[in-house]
């Protein structure tokens, strides 16, 4: 009943943030096709580059509130841990966000954003909204209010994504047909990057609009024997997030620093990466779903017998969908690669490297569970500061001679050590019993049919799209058969699938 909970939350948060996030994916294809040119790709580079570090400022705006929120919402009174959270992050906020306006022209001399220091100003209120809304989105979901959640995360992107395809798209034709009006001016000064921040301003303010009941239900007072509770929890968490973030972001900015080329050509390289790790995205947002739903899960059954045989049959459950997810992409390769404009598929080959990267991390955050109930998360700070350590000396060393092939294999590197590491400590310090034969007989036959059907797609062997598409099909149903195989008597008692296994 408990994994079939999990199920039921991960398909609401999950549907509402694979929706929400899909949509951004799909600007995509979008996007790339519409910054072309010795222009628009720069323009994505620097998108690239300043995306890579709002990550960064995100976990310094909320340091590990969330989390300490749903650690501590079962032992303290929720509505004092509430009000003190939120006071706290308003106050932080506030100074945060004035630190970096003071700091706006060396932050966009860093950045690369020439003449517009407006783009800082605008990125720090994208911050402060986003820290605001962290809280009462928080609290939707610990009460159990996956409907609301999702309603307000769609509209948001919706606003998003509709925002930029009008700036671009229509902007232009309005633009045209009255070039001397505010809205022409408006186009010229801010195409590319300028629209999406602008877009982003938009979305942030009516999401904390939309999110402004629950955020108004705390009181603007700070209890100070809890606050000293949530920070001893939290601050680990905080550089446990900078860390984790460094291993999959920092490897741009690295990037930005080291490569041997002019700013707008390392820029432009730049874009190139950041368009191919798009082409990875559906196992990170699957990742980012299940996030979001376990870790409220996970808390809330702690406490029952049977707990840890629930992790450990999530764990298997959460690969097997993992390595669906990566054949599929794989194995269809010559569709998904539609995805982002010719000018940005150069680099195709590092897909299948960031694919079992994101793999590795889903299950590095499904591991941690063992420090978050044990109260160790100085450990997730160890863990992640060996990641970091990994992603940069592989970076500093690498990126000079791979180029960004360096950034996607220091990934794998970063994720592999960190997923060992975490398994090791984790069964000595909270044992659970994961099925490791099972779960590494999945992603062996995964990383065979992959290898199987890369054999067939060199130009030696066949040219025809057709055949390596259909091949791909013929590949995915047996690795699907096969898990049917080995889980049969389990799926039997899964909605839909079962009644066509009894």
């Amino acid at each position: 009943m408990s994994l079939k909970k999990l199920a039921g939350q991960t398909m609401w948060y999950g549907v509402s943030n694979i929706a929400a996030r899909l949509l951004t994916y799909l600007l995509t294809p979008y996007i790339t096709y519409t910054l072309t040119g010795p222009v628009g790709d720069v323009e994505y580079g620097l998108y690239t580059l300043v995306y890579s570090v709002f990550p960064f400022l995100n976990i310094v705006y909320a340091y590990g509130m969330e989390t300490t929120f749903f650690r501590f919402s079962n032992t303290e009174d929720k509505q004092r841990l509430y009000s003190t959270q939120v006071t706290s992050v308003l106050i932080t906020t506030v100074i945060f966000t004035g630190v970096i306006l003071m700091l706006r022209e060396p932050i966009a001399g860093f950045l690369e954003l020439g003449k517009h220091i407006e783009y800082v100003g605008w990125g720090a209120a994208i911050l402060g909204m986003d820290a605001l809304s962290a809280l009462p989105y928080a609290r939707l979901r610990q009460e159990n209010r996956p409907r609301k959640y999702a309603f307000i995360k769609v509209a948001g992107i919706i606003l998003f994504v509709g925002t930029i395809i009008f700036l671009f798209s229509a902007g232009k034709n309005i633009a045209t047909n009255n070039p001397e009006g505010a809205f022409a001016k408006f186009y010229n000064e801010y195409w590319g990057l300028g629209f999406i921040l602008f877009a982003n301003v938009l979305q942030s303010l009516f999401t904390l609009v939309l999110l402004s009941r629950e955020l108004l239900k705390f009181q603007p007072v700070i209890n100070r024997d809890v606050l000293k509770r949530v920070m001893k929890y939290g601050l680990p968490m905080l550089i446990t997030g900078l860390a984790g973030t460094a291993n999959e972001q920092l490897n741009r900015i690295i990037f930005k620093e080291i490569y041997k080329a002019d700013t707008k050509e390392t820029i432009r390289q730049l874009g190139y990466f950041g368009a191919t790790v798009k082409l990875a995205i559906m196992i990170n947002l699957a990742i980012q779903a299940f996030k979001l739903a376990g870790e409220p899960f996970f808390f809330s059954i702690s406490q029952e017998k049977d707990a840890k045989q629930t992790y450990a049959r999530v764990m298997k459950w959460f690969v097997v969908v993992m390595a669906l997810m990566f054949l599929n992409v794989l194995l269809f390769m010559d569709v998904w690669q539609y995805f982002i404009a010719e000018q940005y598929r150069v680099a195709l080959n590092l897909v299948p490297v960031l694919l079992l990267s994101y793999i590795f991390l889903g299950i590095y955050y499904n591991l941690n569970v063992w420090f978050k109930l044990t109260d160790k998360t100085i450990y997730g700070t160890y863990i992640t500061l060996v990641g970091t350590t990994i992603t940069v000396v592989f970076n500093f060393a690498l990126i000079p001679v791979w180029g960004y092939a360096a950034c996607a294999w220091g990934m794998l590197a970063s994720f592999g050590v960190m997923m060992t590491l975490s398994f090791f400590f984790g069964q000595k310090h909270y044992p659970i019993p994961y099925n490791l034969k099972k779960i590494g007989g999945y992603l062996a036959v995964m990383l065979l049919f992959y290898a199987a059907h890369w054999g067939l797609s060199t130009k030696a062997f066949t040219d025809s799209m057709f055949i390596r598409l259909g091949a791909g099909a013929a590949l995915f149903v047996a690795y699907f058969m096969y898990i049917v195989r080995q889980e049969r008597d389990e799926m039997k008692r899964f909605p839909v699938i079962g009644k066509f296994l009894k």
